[in-house]
């Protein structure tokens, strides 16, 4: 965008909708956690070609950090390629507070900038979505495991990684950063690691393909086991964003109509596909395509669903379902949140609108919280168009972006600045399956 300047903190983006059924076809972006995971275990190496690389804000920071450990660092936007070649001599590494401020996934980052610079200083935590309490003393703990040394002084965090080995890990909880950061540190370290109770999450499959592709073989069965080996010039070509995914099929969904994405590599969205199918929606699968349709004579049907780390639906995916679930379904219905307490705060954003038949509740299972939504669901809603306030979470201000659908007049939410950090041109996508969006740029 030659002669642009889009300001991610308060560039409004405004949606409007007639209600006809969206019918379509969309490409997907590489994904946005595919991208972060697989970087993860390749910057180890000392020269990467990553193809089908997203231009979201968070893959725009990750890129950014890397300049602080590699000399070349060559991103070509139009041909979604990013190479990286020469790292820096070791030395100290100091994260700046803009760039934390930027993206959270920089903690996968914490492998290879201390394999290659042996030293890294930064103040406070990255900053992602707020959407409850998310530890980062996990992810310096992870790094201790393979012989990172952590201390703390005056807010901040500073790191060295002077003896390294191998570990065997138990996660309690599954965490997903957590994986793909001990994923990574095995990568750079000689000998072979074992993680036991890592997440499911496919990105974080796919960065274990991607290693096993490069030279560091990483086997699945009950645990993680990365075997003896060395890293060589590494290359891959992402999968797509299966969020991304949800996303436009929702929107398909919620104007009754039938959307299309299409991808390269495997989707890998089989729990979203049984909540469509739980719910009557029609789903076909092609090799390298998944339709989602509204049944054409009878509303959706209620269902109750539990979200949180994979296995389970993803709770990336859980602001949709409620949505969906509050304005096409018939019937009651419930969404639990088991990783994030306030993945629901998009819903009070949606009352002033009109959406009074959605409640949130909190509960606590064994030793974590969960959020309950509860919806009343109506297949007829219809909101009112308005300026929303702002949703400080990436998949809540996609939601309050895809409500637009169902309001009888334009809406707005007050920054781009999540929805930019999350998505690839989604205004843009949904301008091609017929939605009138504007993304208010300023002239620079």
């Amino acid at each position: 965008m030659s002669g642009v300047r889009v300001d991610v903190d308060d560039t409004p983006v405004v949606v409007e909708h007639d209600g006809s059924p969206l019918d379509g076809v969309v490409d997907l972006p590489g994904g946005k956690h595919a991208f972060a995971h697989v970087l993860a275990s390749a910057a180890v190496s000392d020269e990467v070609e990553l193809e089908n690389v997203p231009a979201n804000g968070d893959a725009l920071a990750l890129i950014d950090a890397l300049r602080f450990v590699f000399v070349h660092v060559e991103h070509d936007r139009a041909a979604k390629r990013l190479r990286l070649a020469s790292p820096l001599p070791p030395g100290i590494a100091e994260w700046p507070s803009e760039l934390m401020a930027r993206s959270r996934n920089l903690f996968c980052l914490l492998p290879a900038t201390l394999h290659h610079r042996g030293r890294l200083r930064f103040g406070g935590a990255p900053v992602g979505c707020e959407i409850g309490v998310r530890p980062t003393d996990w992810y310096l703990r992870t790094m201790e495991r393979f012989g990172a040394e952590a201390t703390e002084e005056g807010g901040i965090v500073d790191l060295r990684w002077r003896r390294r080995h191998p570990a065997q890990l138990h996660f309690d909880y599954p965490t997903m950063t957590g994986t793909v950061i001990a994923l990574a540190a095995a990568a750079a370290v000689p000998g072979v690691s074992e993680i036991v109770g890592g997440t499911a999450e496919p990105s974080c499959w796919e960065q274990g393909e991607a290693m096993t592709a490069n030279g560091r073989t990483v086997e699945r069965s009950e645990r993680m086991t990365v075997a003896q080996g060395a890293l060589g010039h590494f290359r891959w070509r992402l999968g797509p964003d299966r969020i991304h995914a949800a996303t436009l099929l929702t929107a398909g969904l919620l104007t009754r109509g039938r959307v299309t994405v299409r991808f390269e590599r495997p989707l890998r969205m089989p729990r979203f596909l049984e909540f469509c199918d739980r719910i009557g929606a029609n789903a076909v699968e092609h090799p390298n395509a998944l339709t989602i349709a509204h049944p054409r004579d009878h509303a959706l049907r209620a269902t109750n669903l539990v979200a949180g780390s994979e296995p389970l639906f993803s709770s990336d995916w859980a602001p949709f379902a409620a949505l969906l679930l509050a304005c096409r379904v018939e019937g009651r219905s419930t969404v639990d949140d088991e990783a994030f307490v306030d993945r629901f705060q998009f819903l009070e954003r949606l009352r002033p609108a009109g959406l009074r038949h959605a409640s949130v509740a909190h509960t606590r299972r064994g030793n974590r919280d969960v959020a309950v939504a509860t919806l009343d669901g109506d297949p007829d809603t219809r909101l009112q168009g308005r300026a929303f306030a702002d949703t400080p979470d990436i998949r809540g201000s996609a939601a309050v972006l895809l409500s637009a659908l169902v309001a009888n007049g334009p809406c707005s939410i007050p920054r781009a600045r999540h929805l930019l950090r999350g998505y690839d041109d989604l205004p843009g996508q949904l301008r091609r399956l017929g939605v009138r969006t504007a993304l208010r740029e300023k002239s620079a």
